[in-house]
């Protein structure tokens, strides 16, 4: 199965596609794969062919996770734990909340997990439940770890993942198969309400067809915490460049933004009202704080540049007319001089 979607040229694939622009802040891998280093390696050579630049924290050498203050110097963890489900330092080897890391996304850290069995390192066989106030819930997206393929489907493995749900970031994705005819120990979860699924299990004859193997959280925040978990391990994605592709587009969908935007403050409301992406006009609601005031609603591009700008008063709503605007991704402002609120769109035609 594969799923079609809108297909839009967005600025931040622009960006990624061209290596001068990657030169942002190094990335932080923690290599937390205490079994198949050559499945490190797979990995590493994915992500240098993405054009991630990072900097490698062995937590398997080292004993330990890394600290709160060596995670704050980069923008991005990336956290690899392949297929070791055993002693992983992402709950630091003890199986417990890893503090330091707590204490990086909730100061605006943003998390790219990835591997096998790292919730069965710690919550054992499936099926477990989250609650809010629990680090798979709050941070990974998810409210229940349902199964794993070979241990919960009758010893088969799961022959594919199938994308669902993928913002539209130019890129399309195709259907995940593998270097063995299954894949066994993925994880199926059900995601929170704040989250979404973009790869489920498959086919649809397959025993647990539709259980959540990657998902990503606040996708619409240009600030603050973001996270994306991939449930398997893609060393064992069936080719290297199915997985270069994965890693592209993972990274410039969530974690590259361009000049200006990862300055901004994360909005506290949601302005949009109509559909997202847009096509010809955005229907937009006015916070109440500003409701009863004059502002002014702006246009950006990813670079920061002004598009275009009107003024409102005494309303609570209105449109923007953006049918010349090209297909890509954009940024709405709305602000009384005092108070400023913003949201991403994407116009797609």
């Amino acid at each position: 199965m594969k799923n079609h979607f809108y297909l839009i040229i967005a600025f931040s694939m622009l960006i990624l596609l061209s290596k001068s622009t990657l030169a942002q802040p190094k990335s932080l891998f923690v290599n937390d794969n205490g079994l198949f280093s050559s499945n490190t390696d797979t990995v590493l050579a994915a992500i240098d062919a993405a054009g991630i630049e990072y900097d490698i924290f062995s937590a398997r050498d080292s004993l330990r996770s890394p600290t709160a203050a060596e995670m704050f110097s980069h923008p991005l963890v990336i956290w690899y734990c392949s297929t070791d489900g055993v002693g992983n330092y992402l709950w630091n080897a003890d199986n417990t909340d890893n503090t330091e890391l707590l204490t990086y996304l909730e100061n605006g850290g943003k998390l790219w997990l990835m591997g096998s069995d790292f919730l069965y390192d710690r919550y054992g066989s499936a099926p477990d439940v989250f609650v809010p106030g629990d680090f798979p819930y709050d941070f990974l997206g998810i409210e229940a770890y349902n199964a794993q393929s070979y241990g919960d489907d009758g010893n088969l493995g799961v022959p594919q993942l199938d994308p669902i749900n993928l913002p539209m970031m130019g890129m399309e994705l195709d259907t995940i198969h593998w270097v063995y005819t299954t894949a066994w120990w993925v994880d199926g979860c059900t995601p929170t309400p704040d989250a979404t699924s973009f790869y489920e299990m498959g086919p649809a004859t397959y025993p647990l067809q539709g259980l959540s193997s990657a998902v990503y959280r606040n996708y619409e925040q240009f600030f603050g915490d973001r996270e994306l978990t991939l449930f398997f391990d893609p060393a064992i994605m069936d080719t290297y460049q199915n997985r270069v592709n994965l890693f592209k587009w993972a990274y410039s969908s969530f974690f590259l933004l361009g000049p200006g935007f990862d300055e901004l403050g994360k909005s506290e409301a949601k302005l949009i009202e109509s559909e997202n992406p847009a096509f010809n006009k955005i229907q937009c609601r006015v916070p109440e704080t500003l409701a009863g005031n004059k502002f002014s609603v702006s246009i950006f591009d990813p670079a920061g540049k002004q598009l275009m700008s009107q003024q409102h008063e005494n309303c609570s709503n209105f449109s923007v007319d953006v049918s010349k605007l090209e297909s890509g991704m954009y940024l709405i402002s709305i602000s009384d001089k005092r108070k400023t609120y913003y949201q991403k769109f994407i116009i797609g035609r």
